[in-house]
């Protein structure tokens, strides 16, 4: 680790206030040159709110931030930009139809939009700072080509074309594979050598403690306590101060409900997306863990099952009988199959409405009465029954579900799919980016559902999270299935037979095309 220089940005008494909500109370925090502040915290606690100020986005508050020793108030995100402030947000914002290195310039290519563009030199200066992140691939490059982690890299390389020396790094890793996020750290071990200065937002414990040199935790949007410095870094502790108590990790008994009928079953079903076959079986009131790295091909099949996609091979079994599942309409409404999606902001959502709409509009179908309408007060009490159940952090039902922190949105995403009360339950990644706290409810409630007879399929890059609440695993690699493992929830035990899985199926994979190509010549 590098050693730290003296803060280059302090916050001082800052407190922010929305309707009905006090989203900051007087947090002080500083950031130090050369260095990596990793700023935790439930959902709810206040980082994100904190990270807008910084970045301009909110410019009202109360308190003083200093940069360099100045004190500055940002009006929009443009001015924290030309301060060499930058944010990288857990959601991509970047544009698909664009090249690598239109992305990386957009900023400059829209002051530009009325003047003639070298396209070489641009060309010629992306590549500066695809090589500063490690990235090996042409600035002439499509977007939509890249991997996940890709992305995020050039994520970062666009805050370093700036001339950012403070990078925002908000949820980094929620969704990129172990390799991907082995890079992106290395990365920014590297940068951090190099000058730049880092606020890492995660929730992955591991990962904070392996990159930063300070810790600032926020809880109920206030400082939790002293910020813990890199020789007093400790699990217990941060946990502690994040929720308030030492960590209770329920540990979940191992079943089997293979002797349960069988909900949902595939067979040999393929599409368009995905062109090898698969099949499956569900039991009734079974949670079964999909588990491989984003790109395996898990969410595609979860697109065939519910009908967002139509297969073009094989069929669909619901209780024992064969069926057509044409649209996610009929998925839900009429066979009984929710999908909570991963990217709840875009699919999962209605971001402009309330709590209340959101939750109730999944059961307006069902539950309409005169005129196909559902009550005000009918809506109230279901939307009211999900706000306890899962403990979303609101002042109200009527709260906009833009106002909620992330791992609150993904609460009420997943109440959508529970009111329906479903025969089968589809999550996928229903804990990215959502606290330690919250992972243990929602765990929770997983197991309560399987519990009470509905069949729950857990989609999932986190070995940890399909070990501790699957009761069987499907291991997917390259869109196609590579074997089944019943679970004994012996961590050690379990992922060494996932990974053998995978690495034994991989290697086979290798030596196939290997003995094409010598057999080609």
């Amino acid at each position: 680790m590098s050693d730290m220089l003296s803060p280059i940005m302090e916050l001082k008494n800052i407190s922010k206030s929305f309707p009905g909500v006090k989203a900051l109370d007087n947090v002080n925090m500083s950031i130090d040159g050369s260095s990596v502040l990793a700023l935790v915290g439930e959902n709810g606690a206040g980082k994100s709110t904190l990270i807008k100020i910084i970045t301009g986005v909110y410019a009202t508050y109360e308190g003083t931030m200093l940069l360099h020793g100045q004190k500055v108030n940002f009006n929009n995100p443009r001015d924290a930009f030309n301060a060499g402030i930058s944010v990288v947000h857990q959601e991509r914002n970047l544009i698909d139809t664009f090249s690598v290195a239109e992305n990386i310039f957009l900023e400059r290519l829209t002051d530009r939009a009325t003047r003639r563009i070298n396209i070489n030199s641009l060309y010629e200066e992306a590549q500066k700072y695809l090589d500063m992140v490690g990235l090996k691939i042409s600035p002439k490059k499509g977007l939509a080509s890249l991997k996940t982690g890709q992305k995020q890299l050039l994520e970062i390389a666009r805050a370093l074309s700036r001339d950012a020396k403070i990078i925002m790094l908000d949820e980094p890793t929620a969704s990129a594979s172990i390799k991907e996020s082995e890079e992106l750290l290395e990365i920014v071990d590297q940068l951090r050598t190099k000058g730049y200065s880092f606020v890492y937002v995660s929730h992955k414990l591991e990962e904070v403690f392996g990159i930063a040199d300070k810790i600032c935790v926020l809880r109920d949007g206030k400082n939790a306590g002293e910020v813990i410095v890199r020789v007093d870094f400790d699990r217990d502790t941060v946990i502690k101060q994040m929720i308030g108590r030492v960590e209770r990790k329920t540990g979940f008994a191992v079943r089997s409900k293979n002797s349960e009928p069988v909900v949902l079953e595939a067979k040999n079903i393929a599409s368009k997306t995905t062109s090898k076959p698969c099949s499956f079986k569900l039991h009734r009131g079974s949670v079964q863990g999909w588990y491989g790295l984003v790109g395996a091909g898990r969410t595609e099949i979860a697109r065939e099952i519910i009908g967002a996609d139509p297969i073009s091979s094989g069929h669909i079994e619901l209780e024992g009988k064969p069926v057509r599942i044409r649209s996610t309409n009929d998925s839900l409404n009429k066979y009984g199959i929710a999908y909570i999606s991963e990217d709840r902001n875009k699919e999962g959502l209605f971001l402009i409405h309330s709590i209340k709409t959101n939750i109730s509009a999944s059961i307006w179908k069902t539950e309409s009465k005169v005129l196909g309408l559902v009550s005000t007060k009918e809506e109230k009490q279901v939307a009211e029954e999900y706000i306890d159940k899962m403990e979303i952090k609101t002042p109200s039902s009527t709260q906009m579900v833009m106002n909620l922190s992330g791992g609150n949105r993904q609460k009420v995403s997943m109440a959508k799919g529970m009111a329906t009360k479903p025969k089968v339950l589809i999550l996928d990644e229903p804990t990215v980016g959502i606290d330690i706290k919250s992972k243990e409810e929602i765990h929770r409630m997983i197991l309560d559902l399987a519990e009470s007879g509905i069949s729950v399929i857990v989609i999932s890059s986190d070995t940890d999270e399909i070990i501790r609440i699957a009761d069987q695993i499907v291991v997917f690699n390259n869109g196609e299935i590579y074997g089944e493992l019943s679970n004994s929830k012996n961590y050690s035990e379990m992922s060494s037979q996932i990974m053998n899985l995978i690495q034994r199926e991989t290697n086979s994979e290798s030596l196939r095309k290997s003995k094409i190509k010598s057999e080609l010549g």
